[in-house]
């Protein structure tokens, strides 16, 4: 007959394993749905440009309206503006930081654009997925596989209040998106003032929308 100190033993041990079981479960729930946000997102992009490049429309205003129509969205502009911005932020009045959001968001669209307007048939392959220790940050692996290069990224994404996966940044072969426009930021500050990077963003940006 088991004493009552060995039952409470096995009921704390029973209980124990089942936290760790979903404490298990939710973690790995939380990085395949930032995986699944990657491919679903990168999927729609690559099909999006496969039609481009077979109608010979492969343009950079062409590219530019794919991602605003499936990357934008999932994008925390605001996440992405302030890690941008950094230790410029305090510099910013609150009547500009909205379009500091906006400017810096068609930039990183512009990026993207630049990067994507020699698209040749690339496969996008969505790897495995890591968790940062606060469990808010995702990083997930992915290989562009070309015909004769193949690069491989990590896309970063931040977990928003309602549980979502947004994108902030993306390294390619170990080189950060968010870091190198935080420097050219930083570059500018120092150059131009608030309002004269800001001026500046807006007259880059609408030139790229010229043409």
């Amino acid at each position: 007959m088991k004493t009552k100190r060995a039952i409470n033993i096995n009921l704390i041990s029973v209980v124990i394993i089942t936290i760790a079981l979903l404490i298990s479960a939710t973690v790995f729930a939380s990085t395949e749905d930032a995986k699944t946000k990657v491919q679903e997102v990168f999927s729609q992009v690559e099909s999006a440009l496969i039609k481009l490049k077979q109608t010979e429309a492969l343009t950079k205003t062409n590219i530019r309206d794919v991602l605003s129509q499936y990357l934008l969205p999932e994008l925390d502009a605001r996440y992405f503006t302030y890690k941008v911005l950094n230790k410029n932020m305090p510099k910013v009045p609150d009547e500009l930081k909205e379009a500091f959001i906006t400017e810096l968001s068609l930039q990183l669209i512009n990026t993207y654009s630049n990067l994507l307007n020699k698209y040749n048939n690339e496969v996008i392959h969505v790897g495995q997925s890591t968790l940062s220790k606060s469990g808010k940050l995702a990083m997930v692996d992915v290989t562009i596989v070309g015909k004769t290069k193949t690069n491989k990224a990590v896309v970063k994404l931040l977990q928003s209040n309602e549980q979502a996966w947004l994108f902030f940044d993306i390294e390619v072969e170990g080189i950060s998106l968010l870091q190198t426009k935080q420097a050219e930021i930083n570059a500018s500050f120092n150059k131009l003032g608030v309002e004269g990077t800001l001026l500046h963003l807006q007259k880059i940006n609408q030139k790229v929308v010229d043409g």
